[in-house]
């Protein structure tokens, strides 16, 4: 099964989501911060000197204020397909701010050829069912010499539920995350030279099953798979998953959610 090229995402159901998830996202969305602060950590190693930065994916514009201590005289904008999450993005930029706000899918950039300086994406490549096109289209709008960061989930995320999931049906529940190796070989197909990936995997506890549930739900990051179970969940059958989960992700008194998050930069080469 070739992942990198496989439409397997709903992008109407993502966006639904996202938008119906936009005021409960930073509640919830400990993960997705704490990725982020690693993400922006890695650029004080990288000398660079941006004029024009895209946030890719923005979500609820946590990364400005991070990419503002970096950068503090560059042009960012922000970008995601979601526009309830633009409107909470749009708090971030201050009332004085110019703000600079795009309403885009990353599989549909509306960006002339070498706008950018600095790619920016914490947690939202996962969600291109292209990855190898979408990489392209970054170095696309990237300039000569300019840098592209990111991070995104690779194939152990939610190992937990997807193995439980599948004692349960065969109905996919979990998305299928790209391996970090073939992220390195699209980059270097795209265009992109020097790329650098690499991995961890991070792992969160809750006290019942029913929190992690709630956690994906309140970030936006339901099942959009296309051959997802259309049905509702039943009493019965979530009694069985968090029998299930028990056995595949409980430890010491505590439910385990793991998440292999992947990061890599590379430099645009024209």
């Amino acid at each position: 099964m070739d992942l990198l090229n496989l439409p397997r995402l709903d992008k109407s159901s993502v966006k639904k989501t996202f938008n119906r998830a936009a005021k409960s996202y930073n509640k919830a969305a400990i993960l997705q911060e704490e990725v982020l602060q690693r993400l922006l950590q890695r650029l004080q190693y990288i000398r660079h000197n941006p004029e024009n930065i895209i946030d890719i994916g923005c979500g609820t514009g946590k990364a400005i204020n991070g990419l503002r201590e970096h950068y503090s005289r560059s042009k960012i904008i922000s970008m995601d397909m979601a526009f309830s999450m633009l409107e909470e993005t749009r708090k971030k930029y201050g009332l004085l701010r110019r703000k600079r706000l795009v309403n885009a899918d990353m599989e549909c950039m509306p960006f002339a050829d070498e706008s950018f300086d600095l790619l920016f994406s914490s947690l939202a490549l996962q969600w291109a069912n292209d990855l190898p096109a979408t990489l392209i289209d970054l170095a696309r709008i990237g300039r000569q010499d300019g840098l592209l960061m990111f991070a995104t989930f690779g194939p152990s995320t939610l190992s937990e539920l997807r193995d439980s999931w599948f004692e349960v049906d065969q109905k996919p529940h979990v998305h299928q995350f790209v391996d970090m190796h073939d992220i390195g070989d699209a980059l270097m197909a795209a265009g992109f030279s020097q790329p650098v990936v690499d991995s961890e995997t991070i792992r969160l506890e809750y006290d019942g099953f029913r929190q992690v549930l709630d956690d994906l739900r309140d970030i936006g990051a339901s099942n959009a798979d296309r051959n997802r179970s259309r049905g509702l969940m039943t009493p019965a059958k979530l009694r069985l998953l968090e029998d299930k989960y028990r056995e595949h992700g409980f430890e010491s008194g505590k439910y385990i959610a793991s998440y292999e998050v992947v990061y890599g930069h590379a430099w645009i080469a024209k």
